[in-house]
């Protein structure tokens, strides 16, 4: 209801406006012919002259004259922080970053020439530790871990987790787990995680590996998850 009313007293304020702007300009109008009466008058009582220069009567301005507004003057310093503090700066994500796997992209760098670059195996970047520990619990509660010196990891190109003994190097024996699940390994990036084609998937802290995104950077304090089995990740 008060919205209504003060809708009702601006537009009864808009008239009145309205009005009083036509009679302002009712009343210049007027003003200007008595103006130039009075100057007629002038000349006549002068012997017919025109009035002395910088004598005349000037003439009320036109109502919607514009009025000249000098610009403020500029502050480029401050132009210039204002520019830097709306700036928008893009940055391309890490090609194993965990967005890459929810927005859908791929997981290499491209190159005009061969597409993706993939990860060269040659060169490896060892985590400052000594071993690598694996442990959770298996889906029956029972306790499992694993411990892998990195040097084994850099002897053997990488470790396979499966549950097959005749396949992987770390056994999971657990039905969810495939014979050979997953496989780490050391490059430029540290060490990494790629899937092997499972069948119930790997995780790096829940988010899903896919055959786009492997080779996925995982560090201490991270947990990996194959099939139905969660592992805690630490460096030794």
């Amino acid at each position: 209801m008060e919205s209504v009313m003060n809708s009702h007293l601006q537009e009864n304020e808009k008239a009145t406006l309205a009005e009083l702007e036509a009679r302002a300009r009712e009343l210049e109008s007027e003003l200007a012919g008595i103006q130039s009466a009075i100057a007629i008058l002038l000349s006549r009582i002068n012997g017919g002259q025109p009035p002395a220069e910088g004598k005349d009567m000037p003439l009320a301005p036109a109502w919607d004259m514009p009025i000249p507004v000098s610009a403020p003057p500029r502050n480029h310093a401050a132009e210039a922080a204002e520019e830097e503090a709306s700036a928008v700066y893009l940055q391309s994500l890490q090609p194993h970053h965990a967005l890459r796997n929810k927005w859908g992209l791929s997981s290499g760098l491209e190159t005009a020439e061969n597409g993706r670059a993939d990860i060269p195996s040659s060169a490896t970047v060892s985590p400052v530790a000594n071993e690598l520990r694996l442990f959770g619990l298996l889906p029956d509660g029972s306790p499992w871990e694993q411990r892998i010196p990195f040097a084994f990891i850099v002897s053997e190109n990488g470790v396979i987790l499966g549950r097959d003994a005749n396949l992987a190097n770390v056994l999971l024996e657990e039905a969810s787990v495939s014979r050979a699940h997953a496989q780490m390994a050391l490059n430029e990036h540290g060490l990494t995680v790629s899937d092997m084609g499972s069948t119930n998937g790997t995780l790096v802290n829940d988010i899903p590996l896919s055959p786009y995104d492997n080779y996925r950077a995982i560090q201490s304090g991270d947990t990996l998850t194959l099939g139905s089995v969660c592992l805690q990740v630490e460096f030794i």
